[in-house]
C-alpha cells in the first residue's frame, strides 16, 4: 500500500497495510548537532596553532626540555575537540535522513542505506528505554529508545532523532507488536510452558529471576515505578528481585501476564 505522498521514501513499502503516519526530525535540533560538531572541528587547528606558539615561546625562554610540558594542555584540548567534533558531526550526518512510518500492520524505517520494514507478525521482541532526566531536582527532558527485533535478527532502533513524536511512535510499535505476539505467549502459559522476558521469566506456577524462583502464592506484589520493577515477597523485608523496564522485552505483554497472577502496583 502506498503512503498518501508519492514522493515519500515509504511510497514503495508493501505488505504493511494502510499508511498511518510518518515521523522524522525536520526541526532545528538536527542542525544544532551538526553545527556544534563543526565548531569543535574548527577549534582543533586553532588549538594546534596555540600549541605551536606556546612551544615556540617555551623553547625561546627555557629551552627544549620545557616544550613538552608547555604544549601538553593545548594538545590535549585539541585532541578532545577533534574527537568530540568528529563523533557529533558523523552522528548528525548519519541521522540526517532518518525517518520512520507507521502502518496498520507494521513499521518502516529509513536510513542512508535504504528502507527497512517489519511486519508485526515478524517481530519477536521490542525493548523500550524511556529516561526522564533531572539536574539538581529540575526536570531537563526525556530520552526515548525503542528497539525492534524481527525473526530474521534485524533490529530497528527508533529514538529521539525522529523528532518529538517518537514516544507516540514507540507506544504504537509496542501495541502493534504486542497484539501480534500476545496469543503465542498466552497459549504457552496455558500449556504450562515457561516464557522468558529477559531478566525475568514466568509460567502459571512461578516467577523466575535467574536461578531463583518464587511461587505466585508467595508474592505480595510486583511494583513498577520510575522504570524499575520490584518483586515483593510475602512476609519479606527486602525485594526478592529488582530489574529495570529496559531489561524486559515485550514489556506490555509481561505487564498483562503478571497481572493475571499477582497484584501489580504503580
Amino acid at each position: 500500500m502506498l503512503t498518501n505522498d508519492s514522493n515519500s521514501s515509504f511510497a514503495g513499502v508493501i505488505g504493511l497495510g494502510a499508511f498511518k503516519k510518518e515521523y522524522k526530525n525536520t526541526g532545528g535540533r538536527r542542525w544544532i548537532g551538526l553545527i556544534f560538531g563543526l565548531l569543535c572541528l574548527l577549534a582543533t587547528p586553532v588549538l594546534l596553532l596555540i600549541a605551536a606558539y606556546v612551544a615556540y615561546q617555551a623553547y625561546n625562554t627555557s629551552g627544549l626540555y620545557r616544550v613538552a610540558d608547555a604544549v601538553a594542555v593545548p594538545l590535549v584540548f585539541a585532541g578532545i575537540a577533534f574527537v568530540i567534533g568528529a563523533l557529533i558531526a558523523i552522528n548528525a550526518w548519519r541521522g540526517w535522513g532518518l525517518a520512520a512510518a507507521l502502518f496498520d500492520n507494521g513499521v518502516a524505517y529509513q536510513t542512508r542505506s535504504g528502507v527497512q520494514q517489519a511486519n508485526w507478525a515478524d517481530v519477536t521482541a521490542v525493548w523500550q528505554r524511556v529516561t526522564r532526566h533531572y539536574t539538581n531536582g529540575v526536570y531537563t527532558g526525556t530520552t526515548h529508545v525503542y528497539t525492534v527485533q524481527t525473526n530474521t535478527g534485524q533490529k530497528l532502533v527508533l529514538d529521539d532523532r525522529l523528532g518529538k513524536g517518537v514516544e507516540e511512535l514507540g507506544n504504537a510499535v509496542q501495541r502493534g507488536a504486542s497484539n501480534a505476539l500476545f496469543p503465542r505467549y498466552l497459549t504457552a502459559i496455558q500449556n504450562g510452558q515457561r516464557v522468558d522476558f529477559g531478566a525475568l521469566a514466568l509460567d502459571n506456577q512461578k516467577l523466575y529471576a535467574g536461578k531463583k524462583e518464587l511461587p505466585w502464592s508467595e508474592i505480595k506484589a510486583v511494583k513498577i515505578s520510575k522504570g524499575m520493577i520490584s518483586v515483593k515477597k510475602d512476609k519479606g523485608w527486602f525485594n526478592w528481585a529488582t530489574v529495570t523496564v529496559p531489561q524486559i522485552p515485550n514489556f506490555y505483554i509481561f505487564y498483562d501476564l503478571i497481572g493475571r497472577f499477582t497484584t501489580v502496583e504503580q
